[in-house]
C-alpha cells in the first residue's frame, strides 16, 4: 500500500503520508507531537488489520486468483438473491413478474420471488376504497366549499331539459382480479370517471326531468353502477364498483325558481287528490250502503205486494167458486159487505120514509135517532151532546 509503514534509517518513527521523522511523535494526522493528550484511533492500523483478517480468510493467502473472484462473485448472488424477499400485507395481494410476465399472485405473508431485474412484486392495495368526484369538487378553495364543475354536471333530460346532476362513485380493487387491475388499467381513477359520466348521461337521457328530480333518484343509481360494472367487466380492469350516490340533483340556477315553482303545484295536486280520496273512502261506503238499503225495501215491498195480491186472487177465487154455488146469496153477502165497507166510517143520517109519509108529518118525522157508539168509543165513554145525525 503507498501509506505502509516504512522503515527509515535512524528515524525510528511511523511511516505513512503524515509520519513525521525522529522523536515519540504518533502517526497520522492526528499527532500531538509531544505525546501527550488522548489520540484517536489509527485510520492506517485499521486497514492493515482487516487486509491481513482477509488474507486469512481467502484461499490461499491473497486476494489474487480466480478462486477469490469466484468468492466474491458467489457473495454477491447470494446478496442479490437475498433482496427477493418481500412482505405482503393484509389489505394487499402480491402480483408477481418475471421478464415482466405475470406469474402468479400471493396472499398476505413474507413472500419470494426472483429479485430485479428479473424478477418483480406490484402491490395494489385491495382493501382501500377509493372515491371519485363527478360535477363538482369538494373541499376546494381556503374555506373548504365545493367547487361545481359545470362541463361534468349538466346533463340533458329526455324531455329536452337541463339538469344539473353532482355524483359520486365508490370503488375498489377486485382481489380475486388484482392481476387485471394492474396490467390492465393505466389510468384507473381517468377510466372510471369517463365510464361513469357516460353511463349517468346515458340513464338520465332515458328520463324526464320531474322524475329526476323526485322519485326516480335511487333507480338511477342502481341503473348506473350496473353499467358502469358491466363495462369494467368487459375491458377486463378488475375493478368492483361498491356504490353510485347522487349527490345533488338540481335545476340549472337560471331556471331554478320556475322548477321550484312547479314543483309547488304538484305537491297542491297530490294534496287535493289525497284529499279526494279520503273523501271519496268515505262517502262510497255510505252510498252503497243506502243503495242497499232501498233495494231490500224495495224487495220487501215487492214481496209484500205479491203475498197481497196472490192472496186477493184466492179470495176472488174462494168467493167466485162460492158464487157459482149460490149467486143470490153470494150476491146479498156482496152487497152488504160493500155497505160495511163505504159506511162503516162515515156519519150517517137514517130515515124511514115510510114512517114519515104515514104520520104526515115530513120528511123529519121519519128521522130515526141513533146511539153514536162509536164516538162514544172514541170518547172514552163520555155521552155525545146529541145525537147524532
Amino acid at each position: 500500500m503507498p501509506w505502509s509503514n516504512q522503515s527509515g534509517g535512524g528515524s525510528g518513527g511511523g511511516g505513512g503520508p503524515w509520519g513525521r521523522g525522529g522523536g515519540g511523535n504518533s502517526g497520522g494526522p492526528w499527532g500531538t507531537g509531544n505525546g501527550g493528550g488522548k489520540t484517536p484511533p489509527d485510520l492506517e492500523d485499521l486497514l492493515r488489520r482487516g487486509q491481513d483478517r482477509l488474507r486469512g480468510v481467502m484461499p490461499g493467502g491473497s486476494f489474487g486468483g480466480g478462486r477469490g473472484i469466484i468468492v466474491i462473485g458467489v457473495a454477491a448472488v447470494a446478496i442479490w438473491l437475498f433482496t427477493g424477499f418481500y412482505t405482503v400485507a393484509p389489505n394487499q395481494v402480491g402480483i408477481e413478474t418475471v421478464f415482466g410476465r405475470y406469474v402468479g399472485s400471493k396472499g398476505e405473508g413474507l413472500r419470494y420471488n426472483l429479485p430485479y431485474p428479473i424478477g418483480g412484486v406490484v402491490k395494489p392495495n385491495v382493501g382501500q376504497v377509493n372515491s371519485i368526484q363527478i360535477g363538482y369538487r369538494s373541499g376546494v378553495g381556503a374555506q373548504g366549499r365545493a367547487r361545481d364543475v359545470a362541463e361534468e354536471s349538466l346533463m340533458l333530460t329526455g324531455d329536452e331539459n337541463i339538469v344539473d346532476l353532482d355524483f359520486e362513485v365508490q370503488w375498489r380493487v377486485n382481489p380475486l382480479k388484482a392481476s387485471d387491475y394492474v396490467f390492465n388499467l393505466q389510468n384507473p381513477e381517468g377510466t372510471i370517471k369517463a365510464i361513469s359520466e357516460s353511463a349517468m348521461r346515458e340513464v338520465i337521457g332515458r328520463r324526464n326531468i320531474q322524475a329526476i328530480l323526485t322519485n326516480e333518484q335511487s333507480s338511477i343509481a342502481q341503473e348506473v353502477k350496473e353499467i358502469v360494472q358491466a363495462a369494467l367487466d368487459e375491458y377486463g380492469a378488475g375493478v368492483r364498483i361498491e356504490v353510485v350516490q347522487l349527490v345533488s340533483v338540481t335545476p340549472p340556477p337560471e331556471v331554478r325558481p320556475a322548477f321550484i315553482d312547479v314543483n309547488a303545484a304538484q305537491q297542491d295536486a297530490e294534496r287535493l287528490q289525497n284529499e279526494a280520496k279520503t273523501y271519496a273512502s268515505r262517502e262510497v261506503p255510505q252510498a252503497r250502503g243506502r243503495a242497499a238499503q232501498v233495494v231490500q225495501a224495495a224487495e220487501a215491498y215487492r214481496t209484500q205486494a205479491t203475498a197481497d195480491a196472490t192472496g186477493q186472487a184466492a179470495r176472488f177465487q174462494q168467493v167466485y167458486e162460492s158464487y157459482r154455488t149460490a149467486p143470490a146469496v153470494s150476491r146479498e153477502r156482496i152487497f152488504l159487505e160493500t155497505m160495511e165497507k163505504v159506511f162503516g166510517s162515515v156519519n150517517k143520517v137514517i130515515i124511514d120514509q115510510s114512517s114519515g109519509n104515514a104520520a104526515g108529518g115530513g120528511a123529519a118525522a121519519g128521522v130515526l135517532p141513533v146511539l153514536p157508539l162509536t164516538e162514544m168509543g172514541a170518547r172514552g165513554g163520555q155521552p155525545a151532546g146529541g145525537a147524532a145525525r
